[in-house]
């Protein structure tokens, strides 16, 4: 006679739970007004456990990384004197650690590691660290629009230890879920991309559909949003908007290939509604990025509903119509497609000749991270006709010259030795994959990985995504579901149709 299943009982997780019962007991006894709290504590905890228990926890990184589309600082904003301002971002990212944390320890699965590329990563966090630590966490200059501890912190600790979790809780499962989220969202930033759009061209009571209504604000982020003119989203300027939807494209064609049935006209429609939408952002790196992903998405990721034919015809129409909009295109204005603005680039190129300044003069270690606008403030006057030009950030516009001039030729090593390693652990995923792979673990998934990676560089060698945080959480988020996955694969996990079989033929 079969004996009754027995459930298995995790001594770790009653363990943690007994602890923190003891905590909250032991200072509601110390401290009897804490009890209310502890209480509180104790359910969120109970929450935490549950969701640990039945459901998956990497499911956060992107929660954490969406809340910025939405309750970001003007929504609710706790100011506490002496210590970190608390926004409904940081909490999320705070539950999301620390739930996916637990989850590690409580399961405890084992996963093949790229050793080289977690101490790369590792390296890089306490070399700035020190950097910053010897430089200031705070600008030297309180007049300076510089935050060196948030720079550190919230745009590379935090993606970097969302990475690192993602990369540990990574599954095949987890694949559909987090695009299937990316969609969601990105039907709420189409909305508000069309909205602004309209607004922009001459209906501005249709910012009154929006909400939050903060988004409205022409100032929101404390004095330093941008792009208002443009349709940038629900963020302080137009990049985060055009990289999320860059993304969204490729991974709404990803899943058109992989899902069938009714669903897919979802994303079919989606996919149509996102190119106009980058084309609101008014970016010059998004209208880039957008068609090398589509080089890339193309040639290596081999679809299978979407014939070359058909993409010879739409690059054909896409000829046809910049010809005929020749005038627009050839223009200064943003939202009719202009391209030909010059004080951007002149802007760009006077940045680099200042940066190239401050690399003679501080080679090795840099001016320190995020003082570049303090070592910049040091430097003698431009000579030339130009003068200071504002830029709307503290740095310039490119992620490697950023490097180069706060942390020097030890931190440019770094992000660029943390860039290859991460780029040669995709290929020999791609190449451990068989061609015919079934399932959403294939080749078409890394190919949408290095379509996300060439967009999130072409935006960081136009713009410094060092204070650009959904971007960075966006990015490195899925970089740690790649990575995940390719330490995970097994060659019996990837499903390859039997050529014998009805769904071969």
């Amino acid at each position: 006679m079969p004996a009754a299943p027995q459930q298995k009982i995790d001594s770790l997780g009653i363990a943690l739970v007994g602890v923190g019962v003891l905590a909250v007991a032991g200072l509601s006894f110390v401290l009897p007004a804490m009890m209310p709290w502890g209480v509180v504590a104790m359910a969120v905890a109970a929450v935490g456990m549950v969701w640990i228990a039945r459901w998956d926890v990497a499911v956060w990184a992107w929660l954490w990384v969406l809340s910025y589309g939405m309750f970001d600082r003007p929504f609710w904003l706790w100011n506490i004197p002496g210590f970190f301002n608390l926004t409904i971002p940081r909490l999320v990212f705070l539950w999301a650690a620390g739930l996916m944390g637990l989850g590690l320890i409580v399961r405890r699965q084992a996963v093949r590691c790229d050793r080289s590329l977690l101490w790369a990563m590792s390296g890089l966090l306490v070399y700035i660290a020190l950097n910053t630590t010897l430089a200031g966490w705070v600008a030297r200059q309180s007049s300076l629009p510089t935050a060196p501890y948030y720079r550190f912190i919230e745009a590379l600790l935090f993606p970097y230890v969302i990475f690192f979790l993602v990369y540990k809780l990574a599954r095949e499962k987890q694949i559909p879920m987090v695009l299937v989220i990316l969609s969601l969202y990105g039907w709420y930033a189409l909305y508000i991309g069309y909205l602004q759009y309209a607004a922009n061209m001459g209906m501005p009571g249709l910012r009154s559909l929006i909400w939050p209504d903060y988004i409205n604000k022409p100032e929101w982020a404390a004095g330093y949003g941008i792009h208002f003119d443009r349709a940038r989203g629900a963020y302080t300027m137009a990049n985060p908007q055009a990289l999320l939807l860059i993304i969204l494209f490729y991974a709404d064609l990803f899943l058109i290939n992989r899902i069938k049935g009714l669903h897919r006209w979802v994303f079919i429609i989606q996919a149509i509604l996102i190119p106009p939408a980058i084309f609101f952002t008014g970016l010059r790196s998004a209208y880039l990025a957008w068609l090398v992903g589509g080089v890339v998405w193309v040639s290596i990721g081999r679809l299978r509903r979407f014939p070359k034919s058909k993409l010879a015809v739409a690059a054909l129409a896409l000829v046809v119509m910049v010809a005929v909009f020749w005038g627009n295109v050839a223009g200064t204005d943003r939202a009719k497609g202009g391209v030909a603005q010059k004080a951007p680039v002149v802007g760009r190129m006077v940045l680099a000749a200042r940066t190239w300044e401050i690399f003679k003069k501080y080679p090795i270690f840099g001016s320190g991270f995020g003082h570049y606008l303090e070592a910049e403030y040091q430097l003698k006057k431009d000579p030339g006709q130009l003068g200071r030009l504002g830029t709307g950030l503290a740095t310039p516009h490119n992620l490697f010259l950023v490097m180069l001039a706060e942390t020097g030729i030890v931190g440019l090593a770094g992000i660029l030795a943390v860039l290859f390693l991460l780029f040669r652990l995709s290929v020999r995923f791609y190449r451990s994959l068989p061609d015919k792979a079934e399932g959403f673990v294939c080749r078409p998934f890394v190919a949408l990985f290095w379509v996300a990676m060439v967009a999130y560089l072409v935006d960081a060698m136009l713009v410094d995504p060092l204070w650009d945080v959904p971007s960075n959480g966006l990015f490195w988020s899925l970089a740690g579901l790649m990575a995940g996955v390719a330490g995970r694969l097994e060659t019996p996990a990837v499903h390859i149709p039997n050529q014998d079989s009805p769904a071969a033929t």
